[in-house]
């Protein structure tokens, strides 16, 4: 289940809990499509075992989240459809954490952006640090959009003219602003935030 990049463990039969780790914070934790696969992997992992109750994600380093897809990747597309076939690539690892059937919380230290944004708010739950950012800046980037699945996630969390706003801007929301926005569930030290996370996970399993 585990790769040098995709950590997956179980913390024991007893608690109930299941973490993946994006472990390549030399990148800031960018995503390859292997990545992906091994992150729909530890969802089919945690679905079909009836010992794990909660499911935590999580980046190594303490610098990022996840920076979204490697931007290396997009330097192979050639067609517009390699485009295309990368967002329904990306819908479908989404829509696989969003559809798993155990509560899903999202430990963000640093930034959750593009595709790492997706996923931070295709979790139930999202416990950050001071220091956490999210955000789809495309418009000061690549120029790509997003589909119409992430697209309503956005909306669902921020409302339409706070959308609009991200993704005209490209700008990033800060933790105390993504707190108030009703984002974030609980806002605390990063010192703290692997001992608050465990908690929070035992609660609810």
């Amino acid at each position: 289940m585990s790769t040098p990049r995709i950590l997956f463990a179980v913390d024991g039969p007893e608690t109930g809990l299941a973490y993946l780790t994006v472990n390549r914070p030399e990148a800031r934790n960018a995503m390859t499509s292997d990545m992906y696969q091994s992150l729909v992997d530890a969802c089919e992992r945690v679905d079909g075992d009836p010992a794990i109750r909660v499911f935590v994600l999580r980046g190594a380093g303490g610098q990022a989240f996840m920076s979204g897809t490697d931007i290396a990747q997009f330097t192979r597309f050639r067609t517009r459809e390699d485009a295309l076939a990368y967002e329904r690539e990306l819908d479908a690892v989404v829509d696989r954490l969003e559809r798993v059937t155990k509560p899903t919380i999202a430990q963000v230290q640093g930034v959750a952006t593009g595709g790492g944004c997706a996923i931070a708010l295709a979790c139930d739950l999202r416990v950050c640090t001071p220091d956490a950012r999210f955000g789809v800046p495309v418009a000061r980037t690549l120029g790509n959009c997003l589909s119409a699945a992430n697209y309503a996630r956005l909306l669902d969390l921020l409302g339409p003219a706070r959308t609009k706003e991200l993704m005209f801007t490209g700008r990033l929301i800060e933790a105390a602003e993504a707190q108030a926005l009703g984002l974030i569930n609980r806002l605390v030290d990063a010192a703290a935030i692997d001992r608050a996370v465990r908690e929070l996970a035992a609660a609810i399993a």
